[in-house]
């Protein structure tokens, strides 16, 4: 049997994959089983922000592969502690919790609400997170999403989620200082909705946001597990905002397309944390931690995203052009740093990641409607340009006639 065949007869039907097999990969390109290129635009999800066959991290991981893979957390390894260095210096953090996934980073964040509250503010255990909002599909992860096909098939979720309009600060403020507002003891939410069709927040939401929170000592977490280490052109998505989180949730990228997850927090919030609270058998080991060293070095390297701007800034100016061309198509473009979105009226968004995979791209449909690109932060122009050409030919060939 092909890798197909033993797939869709061996591994549980979770995924809703693409026809293709992919084989290797380099930069920007990878490489199907006949040797095939394409560009990708989806980056394993927003994980791939270096792209792929990256030295410093292949190097990295190599050298620490012959030394140590894992020791458990009871002991220190020198990989973990760099990297909780450059994380807490380069952000508003002064304390990390490494995991393994976004989902688990989003399970810590909710522990450590609820357990501040019940040792500092005396507040209840309610969260309050948004309508559209993606944060994982761990059972915690899971009730903070808000989304009910996520939901389905899995109820009862856990209670004490409540979920309100995205970028809509009046329902937040009518649930904290109504009555039961003392019930509420965190905030979710994230600055740009990834799966939910890359909706950005506003910035008067946020930072009123942020005042309303830190008036009523209520947590508040950003989820910047897609869109944080880079995304948005800044090192964290908050820093477009002009405000700081109680706690921030990291993942995908972070060690370059091993898995592993972290939880950042202030002094204020982590010390509500004592051993035994919380745990991750594999979090943080001396492999992974070794390969995010590597990453985060390379991505904080003078200059690199001043060039993601710069790149950003580009790939929205051609996918407003493609906007104005095909007006009939297309409803919005959604877009900040190297994520963005294609809304169209009514096309089916898959329907055109598969015709683009005939022509050499790899991009991911969100919802129905919405295509979202998230290239590595190392695409370059001329890659864009034969993306959006692309496109172009798609919606001429199949649909503008």
């Amino acid at each position: 049997m092909n890798t197909k065949e033993l797939t869709n007869k061996y591994i549980m039907n979770t995924y809703g994959r693409f026809d293709l097999t992919l084989v290797k990969g380099d930069g920007c390109i990878l490489y199907d089983e006949n040797g095939k290129q394409y560009i990708d635009f989806a980056s394993g999800i927003a994980v791939n922000n270096l792209g792929y066959n990256n030295h410093a991290i292949n190097e990295a991981v190599i050298n620490q592969l012959k030394k140590l893979i894992h020791v458990s957390n009871y002991f220190y390894t020198e990989p973990q502690a760099l990297l909780a260095e450059k994380l807490c210096k380069n952000s508003f953090a002064d304390k990390v919790f490494f995991c393994n996934s976004g989902a688990e980073s989003v399970e810590g964040a909710i522990k450590l609400a609820r357990i501040y509250a019940g040792k500092f503010s005396k507040r209840g255990y309610k969260i309050i997170a948004m309508q559209n909002s993606f944060h994982g599909r761990t059972f915690g992860a899971l009730s903070a999403t808000g989304q009910d096909k996520y939901h389905n098939g899995f109820k009862p979720l856990l209670e004490g989620f409540m979920h309100v309009e995205f970028n809509n600060l009046d329902l937040v403020e009518k649930l904290v200082n109504g009555a039961g507002g003392k019930d509420y003891c965190a905030v979710i939410v994230e600055p740009v909705q990834g799966e939910g069709g890359v909706n950005i927040a506003d910035k008067e939401y946020i930072k009123s946001l942020r005042n309303l929170t830190a008036e009523n000592d209520i947590v508040l977490i950003f989820d910047e597990v897609q869109v944080g280490l880079g995304r948005t052109g800044k090192l964290f998505a908050y820093m477009n905002y002009d405000v700081e989180p109680d706690i921030m949730t990291l993942a995908k990228p972070l060690a370059g397309g091993l898995p592993i997850g972290a939880v950042l927090a202030k002094d204020d919030t982590a010390n509500a944390f004592e051993p035994g609270n919380h745990a991750s058998t594999f979090g943080g080991g001396p492999l992974v931690t070794t390969a995010a060293n590597a990453f985060f070095d390379e991505i904080t390297k003078e200059g690199f995203l001043d060039e993601v701007l710069k790149t950003g800034d580009y790939i929205k100016s051609k996918l407003d052009e493609l906007k104005i061309d095909f007006p009939k198509f297309i409803k919005d473009i959604r877009s900040i740093g190297l994520i963005s979105a294609i809304e169209f009226h009514s096309l089916k968004a898959k329907d055109i990641a598969v015709e683009l995979i005939k022509e050499g791209f790899l991009t991911t449909a969100v919802q129905d409607k919405i295509l979202r690109l998230t290239p590595p932060l190392i695409i370059k122009k001329n890659e864009i340009d034969l993306l959006i050409e692309s496109i172009v030919n798609v919606l001429n060939r199949n649909y503008n006639k």
